[in-house]
């Protein structure tokens, strides 16, 4: 078996993360149908297009941070110790599960959100 990028090592962490002993095809192609049904210009004979590859770019990595800060996922969801009416589960983003943060974020929060460019050293 070949790898197109990356060690093994993190290939290897990677699929223990998820619970895979091999690599799963189908885990890679839910995760490039999301991305398309994101991102337009991914979208095989799609009217959206575009021509520079800086704008590609920006797309898929706002398509990226959508998706882990904004974006409940079912699968993620917790539940609560006391239920509150009806509702059982405190739904989660990829970025609440791992505790990067402790709220679903809305686009707005995003845009308005400082960003500090790490040092180069």
């Amino acid at each position: 078996m070949s790898k197109a990028h990356g060690s093994w090592q993190r290939i290897n962490q990677a699929l223990d993360e998820m619970g895979y002993n091999i690599p799963n095809t189908s885990t890679v192609e839910r995760f490039n149908g999301t991305a398309r049904r994101m991102n337009a210009h991914q979208v095989r004979r799609s009217l959206a297009f575009a021509h520079r590859s800086d704008t590609r770019q920006a797309v898929a990595w706002w398509s990226a941070t959508v998706y882990n800060w904004v974006r409940e996922h079912r699968s993620l969801r917790a539940p609560l110790e006391v239920p509150e009416g009806k509702k059982r589960f405190q739904q989660r983003t990829p970025a609440m599960a791992v505790g990067l943060t402790e709220h679903i974020w809305t686009e707005a929060q995003i845009l308005r959100a400082p960003v500090y460019i790490a040092s180069q050293e």
